[in-house]
């Protein structure tokens, strides 16, 4: 008689902790269920629209020997100056207006004077055409800021020295070589 009591404890006891675990994982899936957040409705909340802001922006024609002046739409930077710089280096269907590589390493506002500062990609400059193609592009795209004025142009923090000029003091805008 006593073997079927042990039995029937066992049991009993095997079938009552069979129960506890099927019981605790059912209640596992109800809680992922619930605890599992809805990715779309978050990304749709935080996402705020980009406030956007039109620039004027001169690039080179497809011949390379003159300025036209491009409109874009571009989202609102915090920087608008280096972001000027950004897009220039973008001319998408125009004739490249800097020199590869070219990165503004940092500039220096004093007035209605801004000093950018460039790297040495700056200072490869192509022939005489493309040396004002480039300078041009640059006063002229920045001086669209009613702020500035006059531009000065470094390459790493020295005066930009080319075979054809020095440019140790600021330019203002020339709109001689922008297409009309």
């Amino acid at each position: 008689m006593r073997k079927i009591t042990v039995s029937r404890i066992v049991l009993v006891f095997v079938l009552i902790l069979s129960l506890l675990l099927t019981g605790c994982a059912a209640g596992d899936k109800g809680n992922k269920a619930q605890d599992t957040p809805k990715p779309q409705a978050q990304t749709e909340v935080q996402t705020p629209a980009k406030e956007k802001v039109k620039v004027t922006l001169y690039f080179a024609n497809k011949e390379a020997d003159a300025l036209v002046p491009v409109q874009r739409e571009i989202d609102k930077p915090k920087d608008i100056v280096m972001a000027l710089i950004n897009e220039l280096n973008n001319p998408g269907d125009y004739a490249p207006v800097l020199p590869k590589g070219t990165k503004l390493l940092s500039y220096e506002k004093s007035g209605d004077t801004i000093t950018l500062n460039f790297n040495q990609a700056f200072a490869n400059l192509q022939g005489t055409t493309g040396e004002l193609i480039a300078i041009n592009s640059v006063v002229d795209t920045i001086t669209e800021l009613p702020e500035f004025k006059k531009v000065k142009i470094l390459v790493e923090g020295k005066t930009l020295t080319t075979g054809h000029a020095v440019y140790d003091q600021p330019l203002t805008r020339d709109e001689s070589m922008i297409k009309k």
